[in-house]
């Protein structure tokens, strides 16, 4: 799931997007930008974030990239 989220976030924004996406033992999962957390898969329930959440997180990266810019 981790390779599926990095594929979405490079393939959206390239490899210079300012994200860290960090898998931890016991299937942790955090998707970090600028320092701040995203995704936290154990703060949302230990699940792996639906499509429609993948969006939004996509969504929360590009208004960083462009604040950036």
């Amino acid at each position: 799931m981790a390779a599926w989220m990095a594929t979405e976030i490079w393939h959206e924004f390239g490899g210079e997007a300012p994200v860290t996406l960090i898998p931890v033992d016991g299937g942790r999962l955090e998707v970090t930008a600028n320092g701040e957390t995203l995704f936290d898969r154990k703060a949302e329930g230990g699940i792996y974030p639906e499509v429609k959440r993948m969006r939004q997180i996509q969504e929360q990266i590009k208004q960083r990239v462009d604040a950036a810019s």
